[in-house]
Order: structure tokens, then sequence, then C-alpha cells
């Protein structure tokens, strides 16, 4: 039941909140404007993050990086991720951006935490840069004694430098979006 959601998930935030082509059918070998330039999936090991990793390859993406449990880089390197870090380190956004100094233009976050991905995200990102994160975005874990807090808004959980462009993934609208489009292209 989950591989529909994850799809159209992937396919939704990548054409629609990162604006990267995923031209239909899929050519045999297919190169994207933007084939070569790095995009972050934090949390490529979640069931999207695969899906990610997978449908990207698929289109010709070369450049994927994720962030992973360390036991998980293996096998997202087979899906197509170009490099894999742990996002368990402290330091995460600070090796990534070593590794990546001139430019990290497109970031996906499957995971949507404001303390678990959004503050090493805002780290990473700088102006121009397109984010996409799973809504909702978790402010506060649940603990044996409290619930959790959810925020179905992503900018405004992090510090992000200017001109980061931040928008939360909700993909149960996706067919109001693209209702919404095709009204406004005729």
């Amino acid at each position: 039941m989950t591989i529909p959601g994850n799809v159209v998930t992937v396919f939704h935030a990548v054409t629609n909140d990162l604006a990267l082509p995923l031209i239909w059918p899929a050519p045999s070998n297919p190169t994207p404007p933007h084939a070569n330039s790095p995009i972050l999936i934090w949390g490529a090991s979640s069931s999207v993050g695969q899906y990610a990793l997978q449908i990207l390859t698929h289109w010709g993406y070369k450049n994927l990086v994720a962030t992973a449990s360390p036991r998980h880089h293996k096998y997202l390197e087979s899906l197509g991720a170009s490099q894999s870090f742990s996002y368990r380190d402290e330091d995460a956004s600070e090796k990534i951006n070593r590794a990546f100094p001139n430019d990290m233009p497109f970031i996906f976050d499957c995971i949507g935490s404001k303390s678990g991905s959004l503050a090493h995200l805002a780290k990473i990102a700088r102006k121009g840069t397109r984010v996409a994160v799973l809504l909702p975005v978790i402010v506060k874990d649940a603990t044996e004694s409290e619930a959790p807090e959810y925020s179905m808004e992503a900018e405004g959980n992090a510090d992000w430098a200017e001109g980061v462009e931040v928008r939360g993934v909700r993909t149960h609208f996706y067919a109001e979006v693209s209702y919404l489009l095709l009204v406004n292209l005729s």
C-alpha cells in the first residue's frame, strides 16, 4: 500500500517543490538540466528517501547525496547515492559543507524534524537553494508524559539564510495543485 503514496510523494516533491524535471516517458539515456548538481536527500533510508534515490537515478541525476545511519550507506549507494553521510554525527552539516563547499542547490528532507533535520539543513542551504520538507514538521518529539508537537509550516521552524526557498510538501494536495496549474496555464 505504501508504494503508490511514496512514488507520488517523490514525483510531487521533485517536480513541484524542487522544480526538477522528470520527463515522461523517461528517455533511455536521460540527461536533465541539473544531472550533475548535488541533490541532498536527508533521511534517504526512509521509504520516501529510497524511492527518491531510485527515481532520480532513473531520470539521470548522478550527484545524489544521502544521509542515513551508517549501516544503510552501502545499500543507499546501490540505489544511486554518490556519497553518504551519517545524520547522527553532530557535525553532519559541517561534513556535508566541506564535501560540497560551492553549492547544494537542492535538498529533499524526508524526515521533517525541527531539531533532527531542519536545524542541520539550515546550515547547509545557501542563497538559491531549494528545500522540500515532508510535512508535518516534528517540532517536539513525544515523551512518556508529553504528546508530540507538529507544524504544517517548514520555513519558520529553522533559521534559513536569506534567499533559501523552503517548501513544505503536502502530497495529499497534489491533485489540487495539478488542477490549479492546468487552470492557470489555460
